[in-house]
């Protein structure tokens, strides 16, 4: 190396050490990338950092849903690695989630140096801000420098960087590093002796309090009824409403619906199908905490009774789709311990809970029959029979409306998550391995065929996989939640929307050393749900009739919340 290539990887191996402290210091301690040599200096400083654990993924867009799975549980920003080039468009549909879905990220990727672009050169695309909206800030790092002030400035960036990633509304943040060659120096030196990090002031702004605004809008109010998000602890819900009898719709991912608590409505799709109930029992406010479900019934309901609708959304976003009238806060979900309710009405919060109860036995008796192939009941199984803490990621189109339609009321705690930002079939594989990276809770997934499948590369994580996770795959030959649609009539339906593969599950599975059962009866499935594996994933493949699904589902849903004696 002549002088000028030795100042350069001297440089690139001291950015690349300077990163990994610098995010050490703020809390990072795991990193997933996927290989490329133009990361290199970055690679090598996470991976020889002792307190930094880095974990290969041959996939980018399969690395970037398992940083985002990570991410979640723990509420904390993962690191996100990759080179130059097409490697991070790859991460597109995962940041998007976040994005929408307030998941931190710390998203790294390498690149040439700027007078590279544009000219021609290989593995190189502009970088620059190429997530546009969909990340929380965009930081362009200066090239490596071993000056004072220009290590200064890195640090003072990672730790900007990791600060938005936490913000007030939580989601990935993008850093670009341009490097020129060579990446590393022919010997290796001793790391850089680094000044005392400045952590940020942590300025304790006050909390808006709008609860006096909020307060006047629902002093009068005798037929209150709350609609609980996914983002709503409840600890905090408990806390709140244990002094008043408030019926509490609960959101599909909503912590509320695996907690003892005896005022939770989980069967609304069925009680506000029903024309009596749903005529009976109009409320005069709405409180809504963060997004509504996603039931199209519910948001109908509301539309039509056209109650007085207030929305709590901590995060300085919009969360309310429909076109009536609303009142929107942007409020901490603590606060609302400040709120007081009126007495309502004597019967009000009973209605409701007898239609739930009536729902519940008569869902109960349906479910006690075989229903050999009906997919919903395998969540209706889990309900019943997941270990206690533990967690379940659920897939979208079918399954996670499953969820919201078959869950029984729980009180074992255990943790319901889903990507539920977008509401895409993409990552699904890679998301719920990444919840069950190193947890100590076993973790299960549900999800079809088709969303595995667009997922498999998820699959190359086995070596690298630390955790416990029992995968159920419904195979209904297609996309099961087309058969819902006015489409589903035409000649081009097959070969168009659901699009049924020709796949063994068993070949795909035996590829990457993971286990592969294919489930013969309910009985053999609870004992999977009662028994999961100690490490590992293990693959259980249920095979459905996606049209008799569709029918079952309609007479399942069509039940009514009035007592048998007024049915028959």
């Amino acid at each position: 190396m002549n002088q000028d290539s030795v100042s350069i990887a001297k440089s690139n191996q001291a950015w690349g050490q300077i990163v990994a402290e610098t995010l050490h210091e703020l809390g990072i301690s795991t990193v997933f990338f996927s290989p490329g040599s133009r990361s290199t200096p970055l690679v090598l400083g996470f991976e020889r950092h002792s307190e930094i654990e880095c974990f290969p993924v041959l996939d980018e867009r399969s690395a970037a849903f398992i940083a985002l799975g990570y991410s979640k549980r723990k509420q904390v920003p993962s690191v996100l690695l990759c080179t130059s080039g097409s490697a991070p468009t790859h991460w597109l549909p995962a940041l998007t989630e976040a994005n929408q879905n307030s998941i931190p990220l710390l998203v790294l990727s390498a690149d040439r140096p700027p007078e590279l672009r544009d000219c021609g050169a290989g593995q190189t695309i502009n970088q620059i801000k190429v997530f546009g909206s969909f990340v929380r800030s965009f930081h362009e790092v200066p090239l490596p420098s071993i000056k004072p002030e220009s290590i200064n400035d890195l640090r003072t960036t990672l730790v900007l960087a990791y600060t938005n990633s936490l913000g007030l509304n939580p989601g990935p943040v993008h850093l670009n590093f341009p490097f020129h060659e060579p990446f590393i120096p022919e010997q290796w030196h001793p790391p850089l002796t680094l000044p005392k990090l400045k952590f940020p002031v942590a300025v304790q702004s006050e909390k808006t309090d709008l609860t006096g605004l909020i307060q006047k809008e629902i002093d009068l109010s005798k037929r209150p009824l709350i609609i609980a998000g996914e983002k709503v602890s409840s600890k905090l819900l408990l806390d709140w409403l244990k002094e008043y009898q408030i019926p509490v719709i609960c959101d599909s991912l909503s912590p509320l619906r695996d907690c003892q608590y005896s005022n939770r409505i989980l069967r609304y799709e069925n009680l506000l199908r029903d024309e009596i109930f749903s005529k009976v029992v109009v409320p005069d406010l709405i409180f809504v905490l963060g997004p509504l479900p996603t039931s199209k019934t519910l948001r109908k309901w509301i539309e039509l009774c056209k109650a007085k609708r207030i929305v709590i959304e901590p995060r300085g976003i919009n969360v309310d789709p429909l076109s009536s009238p609303s009142l929107c806060f942007q409020m901490d979900y603590e606060l609302l311990c400040n709120l007081r309710f009126p007495a309502p009405e004597k019967e009000w919060c009973k209605a409701w809970k007898d239609a739930e109860r009536n729902m519940e036995n008569k869902f109960d008796h349906a479910f006690k029959k075989e229903l050999p192939r009906f997919e919903g009941k395998l969540i209706y199984l889990l309900s019943l029979h997941m270990p206690s803490n533990a967690i379940l990621q659920v897939g979208n189109s079918m399954p996670i409306r499953d969820l919201e339609w078959f869950w029984q009321p729980g009180k074992h705690n255990r943790k319901l998550f889903g990507n539920r930002g977008v509401n895409g079939i993409d990552g699904t594989i890679s998301t719920a391995l990444g919840i069950a990276h190193k947890s100590v809770t076993p973790t299960y997934l549900v999800t079809g065929e088709l969303a595995f499948l667009h997922d498999s590369n998820a699959l190359l994580f086995n070596e690298q996989f630390q955790g416990s996770l029992t995968v159920f795959l419904i195979n209904n030959q297609g996309g099961g939640i087309f058969e819902n649609l006015p489409i589903a009539g035409e000649p081009e339906f097959e070969k168009c929307f659901v699009t049924p593969q020709s796949c063994d599950f068993l070949h795909i599975c035996k590829a990457h050393g993971i286990d592969f059962i294919r489930a013969s009866n309910w009985s053999e499935v609870i004992d999977y749900i009662k028994n999961p594996i100690d490490s590992g994933i293990r693959v259980i493949e249920i095979e459905t009739d996606r049209k008799a699904d569709r029918e079952t589902r309609q007479s399942l849903l069509s039940l009514s919340p009035q007592p048998l004696s007024r049915e028959s």
